[in-house]
């Protein structure tokens, strides 16, 4: 039973860093060593608070709901859950994360095909997107099998090599508390908060079903007991990773800051760049199919959540699932030609009100969900 249980910690725990891993999270750790040199260590912990333990507290506060996104919002009311949930899943499918996504792959290919058009590339991104949650049972299985390992090689295999051969030393960069602050807003706008809320309820359903079939004579107490242990495992899988993978662009961004000050207002292009230099001019070819599958595995789950959303709790289900993906993809790629520095932009004016609102909801909902958690527990064994 152990050994069936952390296959299905890994799998869970890999897709989950998969599916967080995007464009945001290759860019704006980035971004921050860039502007702290000698001072990153600031940039970092600022970072991860936002970037890490944030959504670590809203992927074990739904944990705690089993999953289950509208009985965690329930506590706001019918209509406001609604409308926040929209706005959600709005930021993080196709006027954020996917278009967003697609203007940095299309930004980085550019680096190496310049007459490459932004409108037949991302139409094609988009339709690749459709093609791959056109069957819904699958998505986290083919993140976490597929998609993760070689999003994970070519993560590491980028920082280490880069980083091996910089010989930059680094300067006094900003002073610590400007870096913390730029290090907590830069981890708003990978969207992560936002999007444990939608991941957690995916990674508990796949656990679920997985566990249930490998135990199906399980008493359900003690399976439930089994399946929530194993979704948090699986969380701190995933932001362990994200972490060391912060921690190494942050340093990325500092080390290499002389080539990359010029082009923070093409943000896309920083690891294009980093390559480059690191590696040489045929290493931009390694950055953007790393950039390709890191954002792809993202995209994948976020465009099935909104796709599913759209047909399940808008048009309740009067409409095909087939539809609701065309005019999720359809949605996506209109914004995406906004190009990625006006998406910044808009996600960065709209985050500032909306994120802190959400935190102090999310660390509400845990402390609650532990207390009755601890009560339960006592209960039990008294």
């Amino acid at each position: 039973m152990k050994t069936n249980n952390l296959k299905v910690i890994l799998t869970s725990g890999f897709a989950m860093f998969s599916m967080f891993f995007g464009s945001g999270n290759l860019t704006f750790p980035v971004l921050i060593g860039i502007e702290a040199q000698s001072s990153f260590i600031f940039s970092v912990l600022g970072f991860i608070l936002t970037g890490v333990c944030l959504p670590l507290i809203g992927l074990l506060g739904i944990m705690f709901w089993e999953g289950d996104k509208n009985k965690y919002f329930s506590k706001l009311g019918k209509i406001p859950s609604f409308i926040l949930t929209l706005i959600m899943l709005l930021l993080m499918g196709p006027i954020g994360i996917i278009p967003r996504s697609a203007s940095l792959i299309h930004g980085s290919f550019e680096t190496l095909i310049p007459s490459l058009s932004i409108v037949v590339f991302n139409f094609f991104f988009c339709i690749l997107i459709a093609a791959l949650i056109w069957q819904k049972n699958r998505v986290i299985e083919i993140i976490g099998i597929y998609f993760t390992p070689i999003k994970l090689g070519s993560i590491i295999g980028l920082i280490v090599i880069s980083l091996v051969v910089a010989n930059h030393t680094l300067t006094s960069g900003t002073p610590a508390l400007d870096n913390i602050e730029a290090g907590i807003k830069a981890g708003y706008q990978t969207l992560d908060l936002i999007a444990s809320f939608f991941f957690g309820s995916a990674i508990y359903g796949y656990i679920k079903q997985k566990i249930s079939a490998q135990h199906p004579n399980t008493p359900e107490s003690e399976l439930k007991e089994s399946i929530f242990k194993c979704s948090v495992k699986a969380s701190f899988i995933g932001g362990g990773l994200l972490s060391l993978c912060y921690i190494g662009f942050v340093i990325l961004g500092a080390k290499y800051a002389p080539h990359l000050a010029d082009i923070t207002g093409q943000k896309e292009k920083f690891l294009m760049v980093i390559a480059k230099v690191a590696m040489g001019n045929y290493a931009g070819i390694f950055v953007a199919i790393t950039l390709f599958v890191s954002c792809l595995a993202t995209c994948t789950i976020v465009a099935s959540l909104f796709s599913d959303y759209l047909y399940e709790d808008i048009f309740k289900k009067k409409i095909t699932r087939e539809i609701a993906i065309v005019l999720t993809m359809g949605l996506s790629f209109t914004v995406s030609l906004l190009g990625f520095e006006a998406i910044y932009i808009l996600l960065g004016t709209l985050l500032e009100w909306i994120y802190p609102l959400l935190m102090v909801y999310a660390i509400y909902m845990l402390v609650t969900s532990l207390m009755n958690y601890n009560k339960k527990n006592q209960s039990a064994m008294a």
